[in-house]
């Protein structure tokens, strides 16, 4: 039996990944620096979830325990579920993974998940995104502030919306300190329905799809509700940006739909995001991810994180009078946690979530941000 190692273990579509290549059959193992109780719960977590150090502090050490998982597992192929993709890319040009790891090289990563640089792409594509502007020191931010109503203020590298103002006030405005290494995105406000993609691609042709709506969320970050988007438009995007860059690995994109139904690409995320919940782990996307299939497709069937609709969902649905709405949309989605063999699938990741959230706090950051503390990366040397 082939086996498959998926790293980012502490990503809830880690398991989705897992199952699916499960049901291809494969033998999948999972990896993360943390022993995650979803992973660890789960029907691979007895003998198939593995320990790296932390890339971000420990990069030396993180590359020989890739090695090392290499070695003993022999993998097919090595699928980044998380932030960590940044590291693995880098560790795969020191091992010559390339033909395994499922990322492109760090120079195309960066140039994705650098919020300027990949407007610059986006232009560079004859496509309609935000004009969208580097600002690297307090003075030039100043520029901005008087127009800051029709704007929106984003760190160049971040993720799940951390720290990102939108249309923010002056007061706001001024706890922003841009530097030369730590830049900030300025970008243009587009009114419209956002819209999340996830896509994977082999050497520049997308092989897999979803697109949806997050129509429950926290604030301006993830999602736990996914509501299917089939605008056609979509996909050919994706389709545009993955043959400009012959890229293989994953695509995600952030995405304004204007009211004259225009889409305007906001940032990239070149790893695995949510949509992955859509497919609900069939065969058909691991196949698609092997190469061993056609484009893969998401079903139609509208997904939900349970632990979050309830402990999230429901008192933002009560306190905003939205409970018809709340209930209407659970009785129409499928949980995401609900893995054949699974059990503890969603009391995991409410420990899960708890830990990330008592660590936050310790450290003075939020839940989303400590989730990625040891293996995020904003653009710095990697050594």
């Amino acid at each position: 039996m082939k086996t498959v190692l998926i790293t980012g273990a502490r990503a809830p579509i880690a398991l989705d990944l897992a199952h699916s290549f499960h049901a291809a059959g494969y033998k999948p193992h999972l990896a993360d620096c943390i022993r995650p109780w979803t992973a660890h719960w789960s029907r691979f977590g007895r003998s198939q979830l593995h320990r790296f150090a932390p890339p971000r502090t420990q990069f030396s050490a993180f590359t020989a325990d890739i090695a090392r998982l290499v070695d003993r597992l022999d993998p097919v192929l090595i699928i980044p579920a998380c932030e960590e993709v940044f590291y693995l890319a880098e560790a795969a040009a020191t091992l010559q993974l390339h033909d395994r790891v499922f990322a492109p090289p760090l120079p195309l990563l960066r140039q994705l998940h650098s919020k300027i640089a990949f407007a610059s792409l986006v232009q560079s594509c004859g496509l309609t995104g935000p004009a969208t502007r580097r600002v690297t020191s307090r003075a030039a931010l100043q520029e901005w502030v008087p127009h800051a109503a029709s704007l929106v203020f984003k760190p160049e590298f971040s993720r799940f919306a951390t720290n990102t103002l939108v249309r923010p006030t002056a007061r706001a405005l001024a706890k922003i300190n841009p530097t030369s290494k730590t830049a900030w995105a300025v970008q243009d406000f587009i009114e419209g329905t956002e819209i999340c993609l996830w896509s994977a691609a082999r050497q520049g042709q997308i092989i897999a799809f979803a697109a949806y709506q997050p129509r429950w969320r926290l604030g301006h970050s993830s999602s736990f509700y996914f509501e299917p988007d089939h605008d056609p438009k979509l996909l050919e995007f994706c389709k545009i940006i993955a043959q400009r860059t012959n890229v293989t690995g994953q695509l995600a994109f952030d995405i304004i739909r204007d009211p004259t139904g225009t889409i305007h690409p906001l940032e990239c995320n070149p790893r695995g995001v949510s949509g992955i919940h859509l497919f609900a782990a069939a065969p058909s996307l691991a196949r698609a991810l092997t190469g061993e299939a056609e484009l893969a497709l998401a079903p139609i069937v509208p997904r939900h994180l349970a632990p979050a609709m309830w402990l999230l969902g429901a008192p933002r649905a009560l306190g905003r009078g939205q409970w018809p709405r709340f209930r209407s949309d659970l009785r129409r989605s499928s949980n995401a946690l609900n893995f054949t063999g699974d059990h503890w699938s969603n009391v995991a990741a409410i420990l899960d979530a708890m830990r990330f959230l008592a660590t936050g706090l310790r450290n003075g950051r939020t839940a989303a941000g400590q989730s990625t503390d040891d293996i995020e990366w904003n653009g710095e040397p990697i050594a």
